[in-house]
């Protein structure tokens, strides 16, 4: 009788668990971008497409971001808000990278700065632009893959 009584109490629990909603991934997830603007108070830098190439970030599962800061990589965490109206606050930790000397013009540095400033990003609908913002800098990325 205990037994019947486990295995009913075992198949009830897995019922259960199969009716409950697994959260869905957050839209960055997987997703990576190349550097293509840096905004500052008054004034844009658009990056040459050899440059955005060495620029880039890549959000993974899990809360791991990678960073291409020109010829250093570098790896932080992020979390971020689900976004409502493409819209959401954004965090990411220290940036550890190599600290190799690039050849300038370099974004790196500004980079994995700003992104420990980061406050909040947006995306686009069509995800053909991603802004992370920063009280002073706006960064705006492009599909790494287009």
């Amino acid at each position: 009788m205990i037994l019947r009584t486990k295995t009913v109490a075992t198949t009830l629990a897995l019922s259960l668990a199969a009716c409950a909603t697994i959260p869905d991934a957050h839209p960055l997830a997987g997703s990576e971008w190349r550097l293509v603007a840096i905004d500052t108070s008054g004034s844009t830098t658009t990056l040459t497409p050899a440059l955005q190439a060495r620029h880039t970030l890549a959000f993974s599962d899990g809360g791991e971001a990678a960073v291409q800061l020109d010829c250093n990589r570098g790896r932080t965490t992020w979390t971020a808000g689900q976004p409502v109206n493409g819209a959401a606050a954004i965090s990411f930790g220290p940036v550890a990278s190599t600290k190799m000397l690039c050849p300038q013009p370099s974004f790196g540095d500004q980079l994995a700065a700003g992104l420990g400033e980061a406050q909040r990003y947006t995306t686009t609908l069509d995800r053909r632009q991603l802004v992370i913002e920063t009280p002073t800098l706006r960064f705006t990325f492009a599909p790494a893959n287009e």
